[in-house]
């Protein structure tokens, strides 16, 4: 949330500085090396991650960015629904890649949208058969 201090807007977000240091230690970083990445004298980052300093949001942008998270991620620990399924998307996306497969073949919305209800409901049954025979192939 943001309040004010005296004539000065400041963010206060619970947990705000352990999530920067959750962040920085996934990505194996020093508090330096991110201060120097974002372009800090080399010991600003650690004062966020302290919550000692409140950082502006071109700051939150750029961390953002540098973490490649959202800012809702980034502020409230939450993921927007949007960028949970683009995230499970590119997933897919990145397992036909890697098997071969054309991804545009795959996005061709024109494709799509000349399937029928039927068709689409017996792409669905097949792609859950399949799935269940790699299951049992696994065991």
């Amino acid at each position: 949330m943001w309040y004010f201090l005296g004539d000065r807007e400041v963010l206060f977000v619970e947990g705000f500085g352990l999530r920067l240091e959750n962040l920085r230690e996934k990505a194996g970083y020093t508090q330096k090396e991110i201060s120097f990445k974002l372009g800090f004298s080399k010991n600003t980052y650690g004062k966020y991650e302290r919550e000692d300093l409140e950082p502006s949001i071109e700051t939150l942008i750029k961390i953002a960015d540098l973490f490649q998270v959202s800012l809702d991620t980034l502020l409230r620990d939450e993921e927007p629904a949007y960028l949970k399924d683009y995230r499970s998307m590119k997933e897919i996306l990145d397992l036909l890649e890697e098997a071969g497969l054309k991804k545009q073949s795959l996005l061709d919305v024109t494709s799509w949208s000349t399937l029928g209800k039927k068709e689409l409901q017996d792409l669905s049954h097949y792609f859950n058969w399949q799935v269940q025979q790699a299951a049992k192939k696994q065991d």
